[in-house]
């Protein structure tokens, strides 16, 4: 069984893409509603999705090109969604939104995104995908509820084996070829799809038996997450996510994510901080 990634809720991609279909509710107003799953909280993945379809609709002549979320408190599965946009700043090439997600009332996320149109390139250069990466043909399946895709990484499910331990890096490739081939809709679903691997990579280090000796896995969550996307692309290509879990401690754990084209190009970065306690 894979670690972490078995304590995924169980994610169904039709309900994912009629949940990014956000209702219109007034100017810079939306309504939305959550994926059904096994969890009672809303998911900071779905969000963050929510928040690029909500930013691309209120400014349609631009792209998100970054957006960074912050997780306060969890939001209530069953019930619709108030997603309210303020435009901060908008201009010729660049512009800000901020994105609230409230039910009730009461805020549970934010996300403030950051839109710009297409310019030329003065500066040319970005990290290139090392020689040597197996491709998605050389890897077996891994199983994430979370994503509802075709996930694939070296040696399948054995890369999160509880029982094992590893580095706190991971390769994944994922492909999504079953969804429309639409620009926002592979920019919401991205982020999506990158959001749930910051514990399964920072608890590779530590086999079953460390962590019940350390007192058992307790309380687990997303804080915040920054998603950057640096050139166009498809999800009906395979795309590869280099994870890794560069720091853990004081009760929290960061990771970085360069997401690259099968040909090697890098099409986004993300920046992840989560909570992660002890059940003792």
């Amino acid at each position: 069984m894979a670690g972490g990634t078995h304590m995924w809720p169980v994610v169904d991609l039709a309900d994912l893409l009629d949940v990014l279909d956000l209702t219109d509710a007034g100017p810079g107003r939306f309504r939305a509603r959550n994926v059904t799953s096994t969890l009672p909280t809303t998911l900071g993945s779905q969000t963050l999705a929510q928040a690029v379809v909500a930013a691309e609709r209120t400014v349609p002549h631009m792209a998100v090109q970054s957006l960074h979320g912050v997780f306060p408190r969890g939001g209530f599965a069953d019930r619709e969604v108030d997603v309210e946009v303020e435009t901060v700043q908008s201009g010729r090439a660049l512009a800000t939104v901020q994105v609230s997600f409230r039910q009730d009332g009461r805020e549970h996320a934010r996300v403030l995104a950051m839109l710009s149109t297409d310019e030329p390139d003065f500066l040319d250069h970005a990290a290139r995908l090392p020689d040597g990466i197996p491709g998605p043909d050389e890897c077996a399946e891994l199983p994430c509820a979370l994503l509802p895709w075709e996930v694939r990484t070296l040696g399948g499910a054995d890369a999160l084996a509880l029982e094992l331990s590893g580095p706190p890096t991971l390769d994944v490739w994922m492909r999504c070829d079953k969804a429309p081939d639409e620009p926002t809709l592979a920019r919401a679903l991205l982020a999506h799809g990158s959001e749930g691997f910051l514990g399964p990579v920072a608890m590779r280090p530590y086999p079953q038996s460390e962590i019940a000796r350390r007192g058992g896995r307790g309380a687990a969550a997303m804080l915040t997450q920054t998603v950057t996307f640096h050139r166009p692309f498809s999800l009906h290509d395979w795309l590869l996510m280099r994870c890794e879990s560069n720091f853990a401690g004081s009760g929290r754990m960061h990771g970085r994510i360069q997401i690259f084209t099968r040909t090697g190009d890098l099409v986004a970065s993300v920046d992840t901080q989560g909570l992660m306690r002890s059940a003792a």
